[in-house]
Order: structure tokens, then C-alpha cells, then sequence
């Protein structure tokens, strides 16, 4: 029997690609000169942070109707966060390091970050139940707003 992800499950991943996504948008911003590609990606930090706020709001309610997860303990939540981690891959080593990025560089990076991000949750949507998938769509919607303002950002570059 395949094991189903629950909304809980679900919000669990989205709202650590978010705060992973705020720190890596945090740390781009903090290394690129351009005052527009800082704003972008400033902007993009406080929309994930935002992100991440809604579906911890989310989480909350659905604890009160006394959810079930699929992997309800504590060792099975680690797991569930490394497994997103090496689905959408971030090198902070290599992102902290590096001291000199070229503009089209972090907008590819940035915009790798995105795709992957999507590329993992239409991978798990088979795994989520159908009452759950409007959570799921809205996630979706959110990650594709932000390819859409990278690549927009990029085409304005060239």
C-alpha cells in the first residue's frame, strides 16, 4: 500500500522550502550589488517569510481538527525535511562563500531554486490526498509567481 502524505505532511514540507527559501533570498541579497537585483531578492525573502506564515497559519488549523499525519514522529519529521532538502538542493556552503556573483549567475540560481521547488511538489502530488490538493494548488501558484518575476527580471536584463 502506498503511504499517502497528509495535509499536515504537506504544509510540514511547504513551510520548510519557504523558510529555506527566505534564507537563501536573504543571503543573495546580502551578496549582489545591483540596488534592483537587492530589492528583488529582498522582496522575494519577505514573500517567502510570508509564505511560510500562511501555511504555519494553515498547519494550526487543521491541528485543531485533530489531524493525523502520515509520519507523526519525530525521527520519520527529520527524515521528511532531509528528503525535501535533497529534492530541492541549496549549496549554503558554496552560496556563503562565493563573494563575487554575476547578475545572470544568482537570477539562474534563483530561478533553479524555483523550478526545483515545483518540479518537487507536482512530483508528490499523486501522494496527496484529494481533499488536500487545493493546499497543494496554492503552493504551486505561489512558487510559480516567483519563477514568473525572476525570468521577467531576467528578460528586462538583456
Amino acid at each position: 500500500m502506498v503511504k499517502m502524505f497528509s495535509s499536515a505532511d504537506l504544509l510540514e514540507m511547504a513551510i520548510h522550502l519557504e523558510e529555506e527559501g527566505e534564507k537563501f533570498y536573504r543571503i543573495l541579497e546580502s551578496k549582489v550589488e545591483n540596488d534592483e537585483l537587492k530589492r528583488l531578492f529582498s522582496y522575494l525573502a519577505v514573500q517567502e517569510h510570508a509564505h511560510a506564515i500562511t501555511f504555519k497559519e494553515i498547519y494550526r488549523e487543521i491541528e485543531k481538527e485533530g489531524f493525523v499525519s502520515a509520519y507523526p514522529d519525530e525521527e520519520a519529521n527529520k527524515y521528511l525535511h532531509a528528503w525535501v532538502d535533497s529534492q530541492v538542493f541549496i549549496d549554503w556552503n558554496g552560496l556563503t562563500k562565493k563573494t563575487v556573483w554575476i547578475k545572470e549567475e544568482v537570477l539562474d540560481l534563483a530561478i533553479r531554486l524555483e523550478k526545483d521547488s515545483l518540479l518537487f511538489y507536482y512530483e508528490i502530488e499523486p501522494f496527496i490526498p484529494e481533499k488536500d490538493r487545493k493546499i497543494l494548488s496554492e503552493i504551486i501558484k505561489q512558487e510559480k509567481n516567483h519563477l514568473y518575476q525572476l525570468t521577467e527580471f531576467k528578460k528586462g536584463m538583456i
